[in-house]
């Protein structure tokens, strides 16, 4: 089972590729709305939230009445997470690439233990990796560590090869789906091996985001990442809409 990206962060990966390749120069109005409207065939909802997601990486000024306008080819303040559903949360990082250090089985020790819930000793897959930003200014924003079921193993050589987050890919080849999706989201300090390898000073804030993937919410995970960003590199986006409420 593939996960695909919702219609408005589609758009926005297209805008994206126009601004990435100069179609869209810096200065430029977009597209208006009614243009993206009747190119897409989708709703002003969806365009606007389209356009709203390149405001908030900061590519975008928008003013009422006047258009949106670009205003930065990259991204400001650090990478940028806008997430509103479980297939948006596992979909996150396809506007980065990954590079592998280590892949291994291991033996969980306590605190991997803790995290997969599970007994320290039992087989897991271990993957670290930097996650790595794939515009002009490809830079390391993030140390990625993820743990799996020693029975996916191969998903993590699957992850070498294809842009597809791990969920995605052991959904695909082993019809594991994820229907619960904790996140923790925590601050650190930066250990130095990972500042090292990120370019960001030892011992510094950093903030750590742990993703617990399970089929249900009552169910123990079978995949679980932990990203490290330093501190100022990240920021994370939710948007909260109000439940309608019956009054018969």
């Amino acid at each position: 089972m593939a996960y695909t990206l919702p219609k408005y962060l589609l758009i926005a990966d297209r805008l994206l590729h126009d601004i990435s390749t100069g179609k869209l120069p810096v200065g430029s109005m977009l597209p208006t709305e009614s243009k993206l409207t009747q190119a897409y065939g989708v709703s002003r909802h969806t365009v606007r939230n389209a356009i709203q997601h390149l405001r908030a990486r900061g590519q975008v000024s928008s003013r009422q009445g006047s258009g949106s306008v670009l205003v930065s080819r990259e991204p400001k303040g650090g990478f940028v997470e806008i997430v509103q559903s479980i297939d948006e949360l596992i979909a996150f990082g396809k506007e980065t690439r990954r590079e592998f250090v280590c892949k291994k089985l291991i033996e969980a020790d306590e605190a991997v233990a803790r995290m997969f819930r599970c007994e320290p000793g039992r087989s897991l897959a271990e993957a670290t990796m930097p996650r790595i930003t794939t515009g002009s200014e490809s830079k390391p924003i993030a140390w990625v560590a993820i743990w799996l079921d020693a029975l996916f193993e191969p998903a993590a050589d699957d992850l070498e090869r294809e842009h597809l987050s791990a969920a995605e890919i052991i959904a695909s080849r082993f019809g594991q789906r994820t229907g619960s999706v904790v996140q923790t989201i925590q601050a650190d300090m930066l250990d130095p091996k990972i500042g090292k390898a990120l370019g960001a000073d030892p011992g510094s804030a950093a903030l750590v985001i742990t993703k617990d993937y399970t089929t249900g919410p009552e169910d123990p995970p079978h995949l679980v990442s932990r990203s490290v960003y330093p501190a100022g590199w990240f920021k994370a986006v939710s948007r909260l809409v109000e439940a309608p409420v019956d009054i018969s």
